[in-house]
């Protein structure tokens, strides 16, 4: 019965059932037609055969008895010997019975014209059916050529009931995967070509800054203080180059989505010690401090090498831009919704035109001071928090400090 959520064949079907219910109703008034038209043909002979023996002095008595009393057996038996010695049987041609030959005659033109009526009208109906059908393939089929000619908003009807619909329905969804694949491919490329643009970009200075300083040290290579003092230069300058590379690889790879993410329950405080472990020489010696605030059991559901990447890098950041005495405080706490990890410090702060840039790739304000990250230390804390399903948000006031806020919520370990 799947056939009948189709509908079209539904309709089709009540058509043809209706079809046959009035070709049974006028069979029924045509077998009535049948049945009293023979019956008046009967009487109209019986009454020629009374009237032919009335006329020639037959007894009225005999001529009722003929058609009302009951016949015997040798009666039946005499009168079919004697008609049939006539030629009167049952094989008798029926060019010899005028009013058999009408009545045949009459009756077959009749069945004839109820089989065409009734035939004309199961192919008008089916006419009809498949002509729709075919209108309704033909729009599928334009839709398809115009979604294949390049328009992505193409789309086919499918919001009937039935077998075809369910099948445009698919055709739709695929053409939906498909224009998502397409976005998703413009946006592969379009990220690798800013990418490639911006290894391009970033690597020039220092790629020039080698170039100079080895041509200068081929210059003075005997001038002992300006080779040891521009091979300081270099190494510099390469470690700034393996800081970016390695930075743009972490970033592309979580962009990309080809690294699978290590995640378990973690203690944050073991976490957040990991992460400034490297950072701690740094800040005695800037006379900057870093102090830890939260539970010595909260966990989170992460990938902990990740995580101590991006706290590290916002911690960074944070040195960056203080002064001797300013510190850095890392906060974290836990509700039954969310796990929030804030890092804060009363440093310089972010001026208010870069507060909605920070985060983009290789930004550098014009306002900053620093000049030793490449830009990319908050836009890889973002990738990192985000590839947890977490967010980061950041308030700032210029002269008081920042204020980030890493959250993390709860509801899956997923």
């Amino acid at each position: 019965m799947n056939l009948l959520t189709n509908k079209d064949i539904r309709h089709l079907f009540w058509m043809i059932l209706a079809i046959l219910t009035l070709a049974l109703f006028f069979s029924l008034i045509f077998s009535q037609l049948i049945v009293y038209d023979f019956k008046v043909q009967m009487l109209t002979h019986d009454y020629e055969v009374a009237g032919y023996l009335l006329e020639r002095g037959s007894k009225p008595s005999n001529v009722s008895a003929v058609f009302a009393a009951r016949k015997t057996e040798e009666e039946l038996l005499s009168g079919k010997n004697f008609l049939q010695s006539l030629g009167y049987k049952a094989d008798i041609n029926n060019q010899l019975l005028p009013d058999t030959n009408t009545f045949i005659l009459k009756y077959r033109l009749y069945s004839t014209l109820f089989v065409v009526i009734f035939g004309i009208s199961i192919i008008i109906i089916f006419f009809l059916y498949f002509k729709r059908q075919q209108n309704t393939i033909e729009k599928a089929n334009t839709a398809i050529n115009t979604f294949m000619n390049g328009d992505a908003t193409a789309r086919i009807d499918s919001d009937k009931e039935g077998s075809l619909y369910k099948l445009f329905d698919s055709i739709n969804s695929i053409i939906t995967s498909l224009n998502a694949h397409v976005e998703v491919e413009k946006h592969t490329k379009e990220f690798l070509k800013n990418l490639i643009a911006d290894i391009s970009h970033q690597l020039k200075t220092p790629l020039a800054a080698l170039k100079m300083y080895n041509e200068i040290i081929q210059e003075e290579i005997n001038n002992e203080e300006i080779v040891k003092n521009f091979t300081v230069k270099m190494e510099s300058s390469i470690e700034r180059m393996e800081i970016l590379i390695r930075n743009l690889l972490k970033i592309t790879k979580l962009d990309t989505g080809t690294i699978v993410l290590n995640k378990k329950e973690e203690n944050i405080r073991s976490i957040v010690k990991e992460s400034i472990s490297s950072l701690e020489t740094r800040a005695v010696k800037e006379q900057k401090s870093i102090t830890l605030n939260g539970s010595d059991n909260a966990v989170l559901y992460c990938d902990e090498d990740w995580l101590i990447e991006a706290i590290g890098n916002l911690v960074k950041n944070a040195l960056d831009h203080m002064g001797a005495g300013e510190k850095v405080e890392i906060l974290w706490e836990e509700t039954s919704v969310i796990t929030k990890i804030i890092i804060k410090d009363n440093g310089s702060g972010i001026h208010p035109e870069d507060i909605h840039y920070i985060f983009k790739r290789f930004y550098r304000s014009r306002f900053s001071q620093n000049t030793h990250g490449v830009g990319l230390g908050l836009s890889l804390a973002k990738s990192i928090v985000e590839a947890h399903n977490g967010t980061i948000t950041v308030d700032s006031t210029l002269g008081k400090g920042s204020f980030f806020a890493l959250n993390f919520l709860k509801l899956t370990n997923m």
